[in-house]
């Protein structure tokens, strides 16, 4: 790791929240994303300012000083180029990263940003945790996420209990804090990934520092609804992480993201099994997928969700690893990833 001399021992440093616009300006989510954005308006931190990028000028009810709009002026900027593009714009120490499908605790910034006393921290992230106020189906895709049996050893992303921080090679980018200075310095997303783009920022990062998860750092991330939205959402990070698992082996070559991939192949074959060798295999395979739906349902009734949610959430992570897994072998397969 390079050593890092940063002139800054400011406690309280100018933060550039950057929001890329797209998710939210849909119709449908068009109102929430009006709603969320009031807590933008009321952090309990006085020195930020928000920067909205779109496509396309429109017109937004909000009034502030604190919010500057950038235009790209093109049609096909994924939510990685309008970041870059507001890049230029931003007059902050240290750039705010977060979706337009999510909003900030009042406390964000300020927990986010005490961090940065230490020189050698050059990234802070922090959970997107599920808005109380999502729907049945939407809390559903959260508590799958949010699940031991679910993201395993990634469950902090998206889970901010217990109380905790740790050093990560890797972050996703709807609530992730970067030095500008080094934002800059490593040419900033420099991709046209949409999903994965994080993982391609964060191995330049890894490169000048450290990247911390802080729980308290907080947002809340509007989940996608199960199944349908949920799963395509869960097929496209399946295609990215086995397209870098791959590509970028220094941090995606882990067992861990191939563990979906086994679960597939094993229950592919015991299928197989059964029917070209023994209907025995039917029982051991029917066995052992309800044990995984016991502990799924388990996992997710360990964070106090209704009966009924934890059972539907069980059956679901076995559809969501399932889902990845195939999609992660279609991303191991191609040979250049286009968005």
């Amino acid at each position: 790791m390079n050593n890092i001399v940063l002139k800054r021992n400011n406690s309280h440093p100018l933060v550039s929240v950057i929001i890329p616009l797209h998710w939210g300006l849909k119709k449908e989510n068009y109102k929430r994303f009006l709603d969320d954005f009031n807590a933008f308006l009321v952090l309990d931190y006085d020195n930020y300012e928000i920067v909205l990028v779109t496509d396309r000028k429109i017109k937004l009810p909000f009034k502030s000083r604190k919010i500057k709009y950038i235009t790209t002026n093109k049609t096909t900027f994924s939510p990685t180029e309008k970041r870059d593009f507001a890049l230029k714009h931003v007059k902050g120490e240290v750039c705010a990263f977060i979706d337009d499908d999510a909003y900030p605790d009042k406390n964000w910034i300020k927990n986010a940003v005490k961090n940065f006393r230490d020189n050698k921290i050059v990234a802070v992230g922090g959970p997107g945790v599920t808005p109380p106020k999502d729907t049945f189906w939407e809390k559903i895709g959260g508590y799958i996420i949010e699940s031991y049996f679910g993201s395993g050893k990634v469950q902090y992303r998206f889970y901010n209990k217990p109380k905790r921080k740790l050093f990560v090679d890797d972050y996703p980018a709807y609530n992730l804090f970067i030095r500008t200075d080094i934002l800059k310095k490593v040419g900033g997303y420099g991709s046209t990934f949409y999903g994965g783009e994080d993982t391609y920022l964060c191995l330049k990062l890894i490169k000048k520092g450290l990247i911390l998860y802080d729980s308290e750092a907080v947002v809340f991330h509007h989940r996608r609804s199960f199944p349908l939205d949920h799963l395509k959402q869960i097929a496209s990070v399946g295609i990215h992480r086995g397209y870098f698992f791959k590509k970028y082996p220094e941090t995606s070559r882990n067992l861990f993201y191939l563990l979906p991939t086994f679960l597939t192949l094993g229950i592919l074959i015991a299928v197989l099994l059964a029917i070209t060798v023994s209907r025995i295999f039917i029982n051991i395979f029917l066995a052992l997928f309800m044990l995984a739906i016991i502990a799924g349902t388990l996992s997710v009734k360990s964070h106090n969700a209704f009966w009924i949610s934890s059972i539907i959430s069980g059956f679901g992570i076995i559809v969501n690893h399932i889902t990845y897994g195939i999609f992660f072998i279609k991303g191991l397969l191609i040979t250049k990833l286009i968005n």
